[in-house]
């Protein structure tokens, strides 16, 4: 099989980063987190080089650094946002083998994690709200590159990174047993 061993997709706050490192520490391999990787190129992190670029350069630059990371050899979290430009090598990587694990999580759980559990004015948006239409618009779309789907809102990261890792045992073709 050539490409990552695994790719982790799904909103943010479900755990792509964590678990990714994680999963690549335990496996000895190389981790890319294509947000960072984006923020890097763009000389900035990933939130300010979506404001400084504007949404379709910005979805031109991280569509590159998805496909580039997805001919590596090891364990790829990719942005939130990136799956529907990159379909097609995600389901190439799918059907080589790769698992390609959706990590679920509830809009609470992801909330609390990108730090929208305080309150905010209300001249500020709604944020949670936002979240919540991103969360339902996306949802369709990671779970149809998805080869398995692991539920992160109420487990450890420990937890995850085993059930990831399960996941992968499972799409390499080393379990013969049906």
């Amino acid at each position: 099989m050539s490409g990552p061993v695994l790719v982790l997709v799904g909103p943010p706050g479900a755990g792509k980063s964590v678990v990714g490192r994680a999963v690549a520490e335990r496996l000895g391999v190389e981790f890319v987190d294509t947000d960072a990787a984006v923020g890097a190129r763009a000389g900035n992190d990933v939130g300010a080089a979506f404001v400084d670029l504007g949404e379709e350069r910005f979805r031109q630059l991280e569509a590159e650094v998805v496909r580039e990371a997805l001919t590596t050899s090891g364990v790829v979290a990719i942005g939130g946002g990136a799956v529907t430009a990159v379909r097609p090598q995600l389901e190439r990587c799918a059907a080589a083998g790769t698992a390609v694990v959706f990590l679920d999580v509830s809009l609470s759980a992801a909330a609390s994690r990108v730090g929208l559990n305080v309150p905010r004015s209300v001249a500020l948006g709604n944020a949670r709200a936002q979240l919540s239409a991103m969360l339902e618009e996306r949802r369709p779309g990671y779970a149809a590159v998805a080869t398995a789907v692991v539920e992160t809102a109420d487990r450890e990261v420990a937890e995850v990174v085993d059930a990831v890792l399960d996941e992968i045992a499972h799409s390499d073709g080393s379990s013969s047993t049906p």
